[in-house]
């Protein structure tokens, strides 16, 4: 059996090896030199986000009614968080081919992506893949809030990405709201002319008020479906790569490598 190596007697080997260990340090911090130079500092651009109101999203019309009428399924269903299904749609449309589609004819964008995207964006398909990659998503605890970041060697660039992407991502949640809110109007407003029930023609006319206060939310000049809680912002330095790390870790690679071939030539 191998005889167990005390603390002592590692320590004893470690001084044994110290040229070869000065050695190994000297290669790698050479290394992470050329590294550090080479490669193009990154830095990272933070936008949070959250449901909007219930007030924006016309929820509040649903607790002015007084009868059973007012639960039919004319409103957007909500999580258990009490968020509309409003918000998660925003956040699959984010990164989706939908809002790529619109982004892609933004010059700006096609530009700024291919500094870091040698082969550059030439369809929609390939840009939501882009942005599925590289725009990450993390909920802040257990609260509906969500942290939308990007990193990019152009922080102005990454900070107005996220910009856009939101606006054009609630801008067409609002445009579908809108034309969902007016296709039920004019069905509720022929039902109307038809029905002679007097109960019957007050429902009616209650959805037809909840539907009218939709249409009047979404055309006011506010987020619809998600909230800017901090507004996009970029850091002030590189978050990468990370220079304190890279010295650490290239001195342990260079010890441990010395150490290693100091331990094949003594066998």
């Amino acid at each position: 059996m191998d005889k167990e190596i005390s603390l002592k007697d590692l320590l004893k080997q470690f001084w044994r090896a110290k040229t070869y260990i000065i050695v190994g340090v000297a290669l790698a911090c050479c290394i992470a030199l050329v590294f550090l130079g080479v490669v193009t500092p990154k830095y990272k651009a933070v936008m949070i986000v959250a449901p909007a109101d219930g007030y924006a999203l016309g929820d509040y019309a649903s607790t002015v009614q007084h009868d059973q009428f007012a639960s039919l399924p004319f409103w957007r269903p909500k999580d258990q968080e009490g968020a509309s299904t409003d918000f998660y749609r925003f956040m699959h449309t984010f990164r989706g081919p939908a809002a790529s589609a619109i982004l892609i004819k933004d010059e700006s964008v096609l530009k700024g992506i291919k500094t870091t995207h040698k082969k550059g964006i030439h369809n929609n398909a390939a840009l939501a893949q882009y942005l599925n990659r590289y725009v990450r998503i993390d909920p802040l605890g257990a609260t509906p809030l969500r942290r939308i970041s990007y990193h990019h060697p152009d922080p102005e660039f990454a900070a107005a990405l996220l910009r856009k992407l939101h606006l054009v991502s609630d801008q067409m949640i609002r445009r579908d709201r809108r034309r969902q809110s007016q296709s039920r109007v004019e069905y509720l407003e022929k039902a109307l002319q038809r029905t002679r029930n007097p109960d019957h023609r007050k429902g009616i006319t209650n959805l037809l008020m909840q539907q009218e206060h939709i249409q009047m939310l979404a055309n006011l000049d506010e987020p619809y479906a998600a909230i800017v809680v901090e507004p996009a912002s970029a850091s002030s330095k590189p978050v990468w790569p990370n220079q304190p790390l890279t010295w650490f870790v290239a001195l342990f690679i260079g010890a441990f490598t010395g150490y290693i071939i100091w331990s094949l030539r003594q066998k």
